[in-house]
């Protein structure tokens, strides 16, 4: 499985990447939790939120949303420590999506590499580079 974190999600909704290219057929492909909260208040934001709100919509129907549950959010606790010892913390949006895709055991498409990189195992692709 893949996640595909909000700048992902967000190029697609804008017809800029087309999944067809990259995953297989039969891959499955989810979100966060979070990454609909984020995708949400970006529509919400939006000049034209209704038509953003329904295209969120339809691709939502498309993909597996994978919740933030206790199992997550003891490993974003424990993530979030060891990154502050460290001096690497990142924000609490990505290190909560990081502890969800690290929890499935799954690989993160994210186009901020260098900031996700911070995340001890976990794995990670651009599609978008």
């Amino acid at each position: 499985m893949r996640i595909l974190d909000s700048d992902h999600c967000i190029d697609i909704l804008r017809g800029q990447l087309d999944l067809r290219e990259y995953a297989k057929p039969d891959e499955e492909l989810a979100i966060t939790a979070i990454s609909v909260g984020e995708l949400t208040h970006g529509a919400h934001r939006s000049v034209r939120s209704e038509e953003n709100l329904t295209r969120l919509d339809a691709f939502l129907a498309a993909v597996t949303v994978l919740p933030y549950d206790e199992r997550s959010a003891r490993r974003f606790g424990y993530l979030k420590a060891q990154l502050e010892r460290e001096e690497g913390v990142i924000g609490d949006l990505d290190l909560q999506i990081a502890s969800v895709v690290l929890e499935n055991n799954a690989l993160l498409l994210a186009h901020n590499q260098e900031h996700f990189r911070r995340v001890p195992g976990l794995g990670t692709e651009d599609w978008l580079a």
